[in-house]
């Protein structure tokens, strides 16, 4: 998002007042050349000597553009304000606030307003959504332990025609006992899907356990599906595994392309029987759970690559669905601004109505390669630097975490693609092999690669 600075007068064509006050907020000089900011006088004289909330009572240190000129010690360009004019109408002003300095110190601001509450073509309103919703998912959340199923096909929120096809979908699986792969790219909302899934099952008063495969290290993944005996190893004591807690509900794997390929036999094997037997037991045990799998990788990759077996994907993917990305699906931009405006409003108790055309035009524009989640984490952000009575979010509350954002995104300069390949290749396994002290496993986990790949590229590069 590169925004070429300019002049701030310039910028703002025209003026509709000009306002100096000193360090205490006392006006020193006002005049305004349209009497709409107040109806009652244009010179300014009426208003001389008075503090500045006397004149426009709903603003005050915390909210006012020239007091935060002069807190910061520097000019506040093209600041969106609220204020309330001597008959109470509701006025939104451009403002550029600049600290006036006398011996080294700030001693009062001047400011100039430009009246914007007309320019309603430039303003994108936010539709108010059933805070219902929200209270339901916070007593949902409230009432509901770790072991339930927490959101329903109501909480994903698209006006794209593909996601409501996989809503559709979903109604129709959901009462079967075929295992599902769901794949897509990282914050597409796959997770949602798996527990609107159970949500929409027969299976939905029981447990809904969910494992992310990548975020357990390879030794314990196992006693933690399965579970352990007691002596089976040291300090191990008798202790249901996941798929014993999901005792007649739904056990959702996801990243299940970090499973290790030797546990993913094991895996085969309970699809297959519907039997488990825990670390150091000779005792099999009857499970009735339904499979549920995500991967951000798509099925065809995963099995070409080695991340996940043949045999066990053709019953992992009985049924399986794709969750396209936010960047092919940007209609759906507009309803997910409203609701997480909404949401954040009520968290963070703002009243934000309204998104300026400048802010849609960046969002619609952007790739979005975290998709939703990074649509969220941009909003949150935005409704963190809005100041109190500002109802509007405007491009300078998104630019800082937008600048970030496309800062991370690497431009490389053109060269051999078998050379480029190579350096990568050598600087992301190196760093693998640091991180994990010489674990070639962890390592390959990391790198989500096969342990024999990871061996061969070792060799080949004399990384080791």
């Amino acid at each position: 998002m590169k925004r070429e600075k300019q002049d701030f007068l310039k910028d703002m064509e025209y003026t509709d007042g000009i306002t100096i006050i000193d360090r205490n907020g006392k006006i020193l000089f006002s005049v305004k050349f349209n009497p709409w900011f107040h109806p009652e006088i244009v010179d300014g004289e009426e208003v001389i000597g008075k503090n500045l909330n006397e004149v426009f009572t709903n603003i005050d240190e915390n909210t006012s553009t020239l007091f935060k000129a002069m807190e910061l010690g520097k000019p506040i360009h093209r600041k969106r304000q609220s204020v309330v004019n001597i008959e109470g109408t509701k006025i939104v002003t451009m403002n550029t606030s600049v600290p006036i300095k006398g011996e080294g110190r700030v001693i009062g601001a001047i400011e100039i307003s430009k009246d914007i509450t007309k320019q309603k073509e430039k303003q994108i309103h936010v539709i108010e959504m059933n805070s219902g919703l929200f209270n339901r998912m916070d007593e949902m959340k409230k009432h509901l332990g770790p072991d339930r199923a927490r959101y329903t096909l109501e909480d994903i929120i698209s006006n794209n025609t593909k996601m409501r096809e996989l809503k559709y979908f979903v109604k129709k699986i959901a009462k079967g006992k075929a295992s599902v792969f769901i794949y897509g790219e990282t914050g597409t909302g796959k997770e949602l899907f798996a527990h609107a899934i159970h949500h929409e099952s027969t299976r939905a008063n029981k447990p809904f356990i969910a494992q992310n495969c990548a975020a357990i290290p390879e030794n314990l993944l196992e006693s933690i599906l399965f579970g352990t005996t007691k002596g089976s190893f040291t300090g191990a004591y008798d202790h249901p595994g996941l798929f014993e807690l999901a005792e007649g509900g739904s056990l959702f794997l996801d990243e299940i392309n970090s499973m290790p390929i030797q546990l993913q036999a094991k895996l085969l094997r309970v699809l297959q029987d519907g039997y488990i037997r825990r670390l150091g037991d000779g005792k099999e045990r009857k499970v009735d759970v339904r499979i549920i799998t995500a991967s951000n990788m798509s099925p065809k990759k995963c099995i070409k690559e080695g991340y996940i077996r043949q045999d066990i994907y053709y019953r992992l993917a009985t049924l399986s669905m794709y969750i396209p990305p936010l960047k092919e699906r940007k209609e759906d931009i507009e309803i997910l601004l409203n609701f997480f405006i909404n949401k954040y409003n009520k968290e963070l108790e703002k009243s934000i109505k309204k998104v300026s055309k400048d802010v849609y035009d960046v969002l619609m524009d952007y790739h979005w390669p975290g998709n939703v989640r990074e649509l969220e984490h941009v909003i949150e952000y935005a409704m963190n630097m809005v100041d109190d009575m500002v109802d509007e979010i405007e491009i300078e509350h998104i630019e800082n975490v937008m600048k970030v954002i496309e800062e991370d995104e690497v431009t490389m300069p053109i060269q051999p693609l078998k050379e480029a390949i190579v350096h990568v290749e050598k600087k992301l396994i190196g760093e693998a092999i640091k991180k994990t002290k010489g674990n070639v496993s962890e390592a390959a986990r990391l790198l989500e690669i096969p342990r024999q790949t990871l061996q061969r590229k070792i060799k080949n590069y004399h990384i080791l």
